[in-house]
């Protein structure tokens, strides 16, 4: 190995110790709660070292973020490709989904944190955002080149073209089951695409004391889970 090569992996190395670091603090203690200066501490590196491979926390969170949503894309992709019909396809889609949520819980808590408002994104957006996405749904799988504006930060821009991707492949498949005439062709796959991931998204993350609630009634959360996605689905399945 060429003493660049040897450099290139240590450094690689490195990145990753301290990404490693500030997720294992990000799941036990929450974002706000975590410094610099705990990360620095925890893989035991100078604090200015951190900044020799990542901007600020704020940049580390991001990237933690991004490798929930890799897995997460990687998951229902796998799952949904061994399907044939575009029913059997949404199906896998949501069992994916909810095994993603099951096993790794703290990526799923840490993409709903990121996605809650704490952080402003708003900057990073072109001001037409909302149309750029439904061309490009509709359209292509590429992200256009106006996505998002050119200085936004990179990770950024890769988690919203991850999370595009989940969302063109549910649409895809509630559009192929239409076609197949398993899934009503009154709706529209685009609405129904969103209301599914709302409810992936936010079934998980039901607050403790609405559990707390559904417990005191008698009602078990595994079977109240199920019986809203057979409601849904009811909606627009033949």
């Amino acid at each position: 190995m060429s003493v660049s090569n040897w450099k290139e992996r240590e450094r690689e190395q490195r990145r990753n110790d301290i990404l490693d670091a500030a997720e294992t603090l990000f799941f036990s203690k929450g974002y706000d709660n975590v410094s610099m200066n705990g990360i620095a501490k925890k893989v035991g590196l100078g604090k200015a070292t951190l900044y020799i491979y990542f901007d600020n926390k704020e940049e580390l969170f991001y990237t933690v973020v991004l490798r929930g949503v890799i897995i997460l894309n990687t998951m229902i992709k796998e799952k949904v490709e061994k399907e044939d019909t575009g029913l059997e396809k949404l199906i896998a889609f949501k069992k994916a989904y909810n095994e993603f949520i099951r096993r790794y819980a703290d990526y799923f808590k840490a993409y709903n944190y990121f996605q809650s408002g704490r952080f402003d994104l708003s900057d990073m957006l072109h001001s037409d955002y909302s149309e750029i996405m439904m061309q490009s749904m509709l359209y292509s799988i590429h992200l256009p080149s106006n996505f998002l504006k050119v200085d936004a930060n990179e990770t950024i821009k890769e988690i919203f073209k991850l999370r595009k991707e989940i969302f063109f492949t549910l649409h895809k498949s509630i559009e192929l089951g239409i076609k197949e005439e398993t899934i009503r062709s009154d709706v529209d796959p685009l609405k129904i695409a969103a209301i599914q991931i709302l409810i992936c998204e936010n079934i998980g993350n039901l607050s403790f004391d609405f559990r707390m609630i559904l417990k005191g009634q008698g009602v078990n959360y595994v079977k109240f889970t199920k019986d809203l996605d057979d409601f849904i689905s009811q909606l627009y399945i033949k």
